[in-house]
């Protein structure tokens, strides 16, 4: 399986480093892990508290919430943190629990070590649907987080949420999720921006769009940005949408393309040659670029690879030697 995440294990005792080490050995075979026992934590948490990362300090709650609190921001940004006890007794989520995926990994870590999860999000402990990690799990960009809470707080008052997408619907809904077109609050799931069904509307963004790049060496990355930029604005996508960026694996260290990845934290992935040669037949190819690489389309093929053969949307589209591609992967809401 391929590794996935980054978690960043703080210790401040022989006992708790030690504890780290175990949590490590578990979790090693499908994550990245680091340890590290510190002793000036206040200069240390800045550099790792990025989103993405899930920080676990093996110490005392105190330690935890002072050491983060100046630098909260927000539910969508901030990393997830967990807090264990130096004899492995409680695993606690403190911070983005949800959209940070805290409360799983906290009850992954405690089955792992034989501890108690201890979860405070009303949501968790009432067992009631949790639309922010039903988003994350299912690949969606929350537009507008601040309107979750209208969503729990309904939910926990058992009253209803409306839904209206026009992705066909998979699995059973949620308790108290119902269909309709409108009402007072309510989940929107779709690509159209300029929408807001419900009085009180939960904008969930489908990242169903893959683009494609083909690009000569060393192409600059402010170039190769801003064509992207724009041919996002022509064809009336978000950035949030973009689910992938894709290439032919020679271009795997194309310092444009990985920078581009990095900066809007869109994963990159690479396609063999032989992998792309199975579609070339589908669409139009260069002589030259044939000639040059052995394949003469990169950038359509790529995106319909990527989208697991979905609609190309934007047909190749060149500038400055650099080409795009966009497709649409076929969607659908599933519970």
């Amino acid at each position: 399986m391929e590794k996935r995440g980054n978690i960043i294990i703080l210790s401040f005792t022989q006992r708790g480093y030690s504890l780290s080490n175990t949590i490590a050995e578990e979790l090693r075979e499908h994550f990245d892990i680091n340890i590290h026992r510190v002793l000036k934590l206040n200069e240390f948490i800045p550099s790792i508290f990025t989103k993405g990362n899930v920080i676990i300090f093996v110490g005392a709650v105190g330690i935890a919430v002072r050491a983060i609190a100046p630098l909260l921001k927000n539910k969508t940004t901030d990393p997830a943190v967990i807090v264990i006890d130096e004899l492995g007794r409680f695993v606690i989520p403190i911070l983005s629990g949800h959209i940070g995926g805290a409360n799983d990994f906290a009850n992954k870590i405690a089955d792992l070590i034989l501890a108690t999860p201890v979860l405070t999000t009303a949501t968790d402990i009432n067992d009631v649907f949790q639309v922010d990690t039903f988003a994350i799990k299912n690949n969606y960009a929350i537009l507008n987080p601040e309107a979750i809470k209208y969503i729990s707080s309904s939910l926990l008052e058992e009253r209803e949420v409306g839904l209206c997408t026009p992705f066909e619907i998979a699995g059973e809904l949620p308790k108290n999720i119902v269909l309709k077109d409108s009402g007072d609050i309510g989940i929107f799931i779709s690509s159209e921006l300029n929408k807001r069904p419900f009085r009180r509307t939960l904008h969930l963004l489908p990242k169903c769009f893959h683009i494609g790049i083909g690009a000569r060496k060393n192409i600059s990355f402010e170039s190769l940005e801003e064509f992207l930029l724009e041919i996002l604005s022509c064809n009336f996508i978000q950035l949030e949408g973009i689910a992938t960026l894709s290439s032919i694996d020679l271009k795997k260290d194309e310092d444009a393309i990985v920078k581009l990845s990095k900066k809007y934290n869109i994963p990159f992935l690479t396609y063999s040659i032989d992998e792309l040669k199975c579609y070339e037949g589908l669409f139009s190819r260069s002589d030259f670029v044939k000639n040059t690489i052995g394949i003469g389309n990169v950038c359509e093929i790529s995106a319909y690879v990527s989208s697991k053969r979905g609609k190309i949307i934007c047909n190749k589209t060149i500038k400055d030697g650099i080409t795009i591609a966009i497709a649409e992967e076929a969607w659908r809401v599933s519970f």
